[in-house]
């Protein structure tokens, strides 16, 4: 092989390892189990995130677990998800666009989804057990 063909190689190795970091990097996700909590007088008959995950949640019940919603691992300003929901009877679907808050690869434990007495829908991510210090509902919001 003659210098200028190696020296081609080379620039087109150099080239498609950069373009394929660039790709790896922008693919960079984390899965996390859904956790919810019905802190309101109605039974969800089901709930989504993203279209992913989802169980029954009674009323004033917690934990309706499921598997897994994908978010980036890296936070980024202005994101949010969509929680798809259904009445006792799996009827009358509803959906809302959330805002998530900031978070860090360390705090990706699960994603927790609150459906809150004043209609408010409140989630995030978080390896926290409920209601310790660093959980982000506050003690009126908590109550079931």
């Amino acid at each position: 092989m003659t210098p200028l063909k190696k020296l081609a190689v080379v620039l087109m190795l150099v080239l498609l390892s950069g373009l394929l970091a660039g790709c790896q990097a922008a693919d960079h996700t984390m899965g996390l189990d859904v956790v919810g909590y019905n802190h309101t007088d109605h039974d969800i008959g089901d709930f989504s995130v993203n279209g992913e995950a989802g169980s029954f949640l009674a009323r004033h019940e917690a934990h309706g677990m499921a598997c897994c919603v994908s978010l980036p691992s890296r936070y980024t300003p202005g994101m949010s998800v969509t929680v798809t929901w259904t009445d006792t009877y799996n009827a009358h679907p509803q959906s809302r666009v959330v805002a998530v808050p900031p978070y860090t690869p360390e705090d990706s434990g699960a994603f927790a989804v609150h459906f809150l007495r004043n209609g408010d829908i409140k989630v995030f991510v978080t390896m926290h057990l409920p209601y310790p210090d660093q959980y982000p509902v506050t003690a009126d919001e908590a109550q079931m």
